[in-house]
């Protein structure tokens, strides 16, 4: 979300405690949502007490509203943050706060009416449904909120409203759940209610930071069609997270998948790191090239010098592979090599230290492979991006598959999936990046007719 990169750049100056509150916030934005429900997850026995058919019932619940706000809303917090960044770019900051609150009124709607229908699939009872669908609807809201927020509020903004979001909801589930003994309920409530809490401190940052007159003409609708290939790689990629874990319990099943699943899900905090250096990187140093880059297009810059700037951001692209790949193989590493007591301390069998040490190898790899596909967003490389997300989805799912049916363990297969999955996908930034500038020159998505005085207008709207 282009905008924030000179308020990370400010934090970074201010030394080591603002360094960190940027990469903090590079996290949260980049790993919130698994990172959230895995907590709320792990939390559940301790909350609620172990052994109990109570913590069954709100894992399930908890489960499916955030596997349905992951998937679900996805796209179209994909479509409404670059609708943002678009008017952004534009300097059209009025035509934002009426799509956007239509948008969020959208992910109301797409996420609690499948996650109410899935959990009543699922044999729960109706009030289980309705507090699922309940908290679906908001972590859904929250993330697209987050999305947009993250380009228009301020780190510490963002940060904050994380924290004590997430604070607030641990402290009500406790609240209520020992001290008012609500049970399922009363944690479900407190759940929600600080989930509510993050997106009401990003809603009213939000607004603050857009004019008072707002352009009720303006639609969301068509950027839906315009962007609907971005759209599908968002839906793809979340649906990466999910298609190995649904085949290993289709085709294993039992012990195997659980510990495929548990396994998944400890390896994939390993990519933190490289995420929040992902997006600190991307919207500092290369959003500068890449303005720099479409600023000297619109201006009338000759071609040789266009064609330098080109090499420049494949230069660039590379840069950000070998610095995301350098931080994750540095965590990756150290991981493995504390993969035995780390699995002691956790509790964990013996038997999940092998899937383990293959999935560090394939989280680190789809993290990568993100990587990829943000740069694919940013040059406005739809149908490439659609067709790299589809070919990881595509790639885990049927390495595996092919492992399950063969008898090695699961992760073999995923992490071969998102191995080739990450090369395909850098092979389309590479080529596409290197042809950026005929495409850009047959269709300038960024509307290149906006010249003079505007131009001016438009840098600085940026900032």
């Amino acid at each position: 979300m282009a905008g924030i990169g000179w308020r990370l750049e400010r934090l970074i100056h201010r030394g080591v405690s603002g360094a960190t509150a940027a990469y903090a916030t590079g996290a949260a934005v980049m790993a919130l949502p698994w990172v959230l429900t895995t907590v709320v997850l792990v939390s559940l026995p301790a909350v609620i007490g172990r052994g109990r058919a109570d913590t069954a019932t709100s894992g399930t619940v908890v489960n499916v509203a955030y596997a349905v706000a992951l998937l679900v809303a996805g796209p179209v917090q994909i479509v409404v943050s670059r609708y943002a960044a678009d008017r952004l770019y534009e300097g059209r900051l009025g035509a934002i706060a009426a799509p956007f609150c239509r948008g969020l009124a959208t992910t109301f709607l797409v996420c609690s009416v499948p996650a109410a229908f899935t959990l009543l699939a699922l044999g729960l009872p109706l009030r289980a449904a309705l507090w699922g669908a309940a908290l679906s609807a908001t972590v859904g809201a929250e993330w697209t909120a987050l999305s947009v927020g993250n380009g228009l509020c301020s780190p510490a903004l963002v940060l904050g409203a994380v924290g004590a979001g997430s604070a607030l909801s641990f402290l009500l589930a406790v609240f209520f759940v020992a001290v008012a003994g609500l049970g399922v309920p009363g944690y479900l409530f407190g759940l929600i209610s600080g989930q509510t809490l993050t997106l009401v401190i990003l809603l009213v940052g939000i607004l603050r930071s857009l004019p008072g007159e707002v352009d009720e003409r303006a639609r969301l609708l068509p950027a839906f069609r315009e962007y609907a290939a971005l759209a599908g790689a968002g839906l793809a990629f979340n649906a990466c997270l999910y298609v190995d874990k649904l085949i290993a319990w289709c085709l294993v099943g039992g012990e195997t998948a659980a510990l495929h699943a548990g396994a998944s899900t400890i390896a994939w905090f390993s990519t933190i790191p490289c995420l929040a250096w992902i997006f600190v990187e991307v919207e500092t140093r290369f959003h500068r090239r890449f303005r720099r880059f479409y600023l000297a297009l619109e201006g009338g810059a000759p071609l040789a010098e266009l064609r330098r700037d080109v090499r420049a951001l494949v230069d660039e692209a590379a840069r950000l592979l070998r610095g995301a790949a350098s931080v994750q193989a540095g965590v990756t590493g150290f991981l493995q090599l504390a993969a035995e007591p780390w699995a002691r301390w956790l509790g964990l069998p013996h038997d999940a230290i092998l899937p383990y040490r293959l999935l560090l190898v394939g989280a680190g790899a789809q993290a990568l492979g993100l990587l990829g596909l943000i740069l694919l967003y940013y040059f406005d490389l739809r149908r490439e991006a659609l067709l790299s997300a589809a070919g990881l989805l595509l790639a885990i799912a049927l390495f595996t598959a092919a492992a399950s049916w063969s008898g090695l363990p699961p992760s073999v297969g995923t992490t071969l999936g998102c191995s080739l999955g990450a090369i395909l996908t850098w092979d389309r930034v590479f080529r596409g990046v290197s042809a950026v500038l005929q495409h850009t020159l047959l269709g300038q998505p960024y509307g290149a007719e906006r010249r003079g005085s505007l131009r001016a207008e438009r840098q600085q709207s940026i900032r």
